[in-house]
């Protein structure tokens, strides 16, 4: 959608009544050039007028003043020495409102045929029972269509339980001309069988970026155990992650990155950078993928 289409669908109640403010100003100076019953024409035409402006001058005001977000940059934070963090960079407008209840959300499509899209499905997924991270796709059934990811600075009185009463973290507020980031996954370079390289991606949730203890029902020292509550790990392959972020009073946003987990790149499509390459992560071993996370 070309930039002028989206200007006159976000303005279209300011504009459509300046135009009918127009059309009456334009009538009235006709009818008063003409002599016609100018007495009458104030009276009747001035309320209308005057309405008309002061809508015009509140919807002006609240567009001036409503927060205004924009995808600053893709990043990246190496973890490990094996796997590297790419997050968006959402930045508020100076001089506007705090932007507050900001959701940050995804939509993750496969690239195949060069570059047609088609949802993920279960063979794209590292399975559950090799990795220590509990999923919340569904390997039967795996789509990931506007799922939650956490902030890194999350904002704290939103902070309610979710899963094992995990406190969720994909609620933030940001100020006039404050940013803040949206962690989207993690790559983690490893080599298979033919020692060739491959980056795996685990896809964040809304519960955040850490790992976490949680109960397993058994007895002493064995009642928790160690996880990760990720939305999905996904193998080698070509996948566009497509984030829109909102905020209360604000229009939402997009932004497109694609990850060629077989190649080692991000191509930042929207807003458009340099590509991020993985070259530099250092492989690891499955073991320490699939067995224990933190070794990396």
């Amino acid at each position: 959608m070309s930039g002028r289409v989206v200007f006159l669908k976000r303005n279209f109640d300011t504009i459509s009544a300046l135009i009918v403010f127009s059309v009456i100003v334009f009538i009235y100076w006709v009818l008063w050039v003409s002599n016609v019953l100018r007495d009458v024409l104030v009276i009747v035409v001035s309320p209308v007028l005057t309405a008309i402006g002061v809508f015009i001058a509140h919807r002006l005001n609240e567009k001036i003043k409503n927060p205004k977000l924009r995808i600053v940059q893709w990043g990246r934070h190496d973890v490990y020495r094996h796997s590297a963090r790419i997050f968006a960079e959402v930045e508020n407008k100076t001089g506007r409102e705090v932007a507050r209840d900001a959701r940050a959300i995804i939509t993750i499509k496969k690239i195949i045929d060069k570059d047609r899209e088609v949802n993920i499905d279960s063979e794209d997924l590292v399975t559950k029972n090799l990795a220590t991270d509990d999923f919340l796709v569904s390997e039967l059934t795996p789509r990931v269509e506007g799922e939650p990811i956490p902030w890194m600075i999350p904002e704290m009185p939103y902070h309610s339980k979710g899963l094992y009463d995990v406190e969720l973290k994909h609620i933030a507020n940001i100020g006039p001309g404050q940013s803040n980031r949206a962690t989207i996954l993690e790559v983690i370079c490893l080599k298979d069988e033919q020692n060739k390289r491959g980056y795996y991606l685990r896809v964040f949730s809304e519960y955040g970026t850490e790992e976490i203890k949680v109960p397993t029902g058994l007895p002493p020292p064995n009642e928790y155990k160690s996880t990760r509550i990720v939305r999905c790990i996904l193998k080698p392959g070509i996948y566009r992650f497509y984030l829109q972020v909102s905020a209360d009073k604000a229009y939402p946003i997009t932004g497109i990155i694609e990850v060629d987990s077989k190649e080692g790149e991000i191509k930042c499509i929207k807003p458009n950078q340099k590509p991020i390459s993985l070259e530099n992560l250092e492989p690891a071993s499955r073991l320490i993928l699939f067995i224990d996370i933190r070794a990396c």
